[in-house]
Parts: structure tokens; C-alpha cells; sequence
């Protein structure tokens, strides 16, 4: 962990590629809003990194503006091909995140050696939160909740979310 913890950075990100992903439908804030079931001043507060979502949400607006989940996390969202339609790999498929996160994060702890009591100092989330999120208790986890979980470990959320083997591994 090479940087302090600072919950509300993720939050911009997220915010900020919803934003883009939003223009570039041509759906106003209300109309996207009202599609989802969220609160209209939520989702503006959201999309300027001031506005804590659950999992289920941010998995219900990637579903709509029909992108990749994981590439919302993504600060190089705007920079890569994400607008790119004729590539498929940047649209919103359907896939249990919230499991992939918790694989690949345990998958980190195992192959940093990481402590149990080391992950709880670095955030001000409660270890019993985490601990139901790991032992799959907890469905619908904040957004910062799993920024916090992710600087524990040191690994983007992009990666955390994403679907990925590593070559270290026997398949």
C-alpha cells in the first residue's frame, strides 16, 4: 500500500465513468435515475465522487448504459476502446462480481502472505463487515466498502472484478 487510503478517489472514478458512459447514451440524469429505481440528486452526487453506492446499483447502471462492470472501476475507461461498440468485450455481461471480487481477493491475501489483523488496520471498516463479505453473508456491500477491501490488498477493483487467470496457477 504505497498510498494513503482515500475512499472517496474511487468514488470519482466510478462517478465520472457512469457520467461519460451517461452523455454518451444521450440519457439525462433523470432519465437514468428513473430507469434504475435510484434517486435523481443520488445519482448526480455519484457522478461527481460524492455519493457512496451499494454493489447491487452500481451493478444495475452498468447494466443499463451496457457496460463492462469491471471497466467502470477503470481509470483508463475514458482512454481505452470502452466506447468502441464493435467491441464486444466492453459491454455489460451479466456474472456474479461480487463472487469474482471475493475469489480473486482472497486469491491476493493468499499470495501476499497477508495477515488477517493487516487487513483490518489500513481502513476504518469494521472487521465483521469484511468478514461477512469474504464468507459471502453480505450481498450487497458498498462501493467503498470494496475500495477499502481492494487497497487492502494493494490490487485495482478492475482487477478485483474481473474474470482472470493468473499464470501462476494451475486451471
Amino acid at each position: 500500500m504505497d498510498t494513503e487510503f482515500i475512499p472517496t478517489e474511487i468514488l470519482l472514478v466510478f462517478g465520472t465513468n457512469i457520467r461519460k458512459s451517461r452523455e454518451r447514451l444521450g440519457y439525462t440524469i433523470s432519465d437514468l435515475a428513473a430507469s434504475i429505481k435510484f434517486d435523481r440528486g443520488c445519482l448526480s452526487a455519484l457522478e461527481y465522487g460524492e455519493q457512496n453506492i451499494e454493489y447491487i446499483t452500481a451493478l444495475n447502471l452498468a447494466r443499463k448504459l451496457d457496460v463492462s462492470f469491471p471497466d467502470l472501476f477503470s481509470r483508463n475507461y475514458i482512454n481505452n476502446s470502452a466506447y468502441d461498440k464493435s467491441n464486444r468485450s466492453n459491454v455489460f455481461k451479466d456474472d456474479d462480481y461480487l463472487l469474482v471480487f471475493i475469489e480473486n481477493f482472497k486469491r491476493e491475501v493468499r499470495s501476499r502472505q497477508i495477515k488477517q489483523i493487516e487487513l483490518y488496520a489500513a481502513t476504518d471498516i469494521r472487521t465483521e463487515t469484511i468478514s461477512r463479505i469474504i464468507n459471502r453473508k453480505a450481498f450487497n456491500p458498498t462501493i467503498k466498502t470494496l475500495y477499502a477491501m481492494s487497497y487492502m490488498v494493494d490490487t485495482d477493483m478492475y482487477s478485483l472484478f474481473s474474470r482472470t487467470t493468473r499464470k501462476d496457477e494451475v486451471i
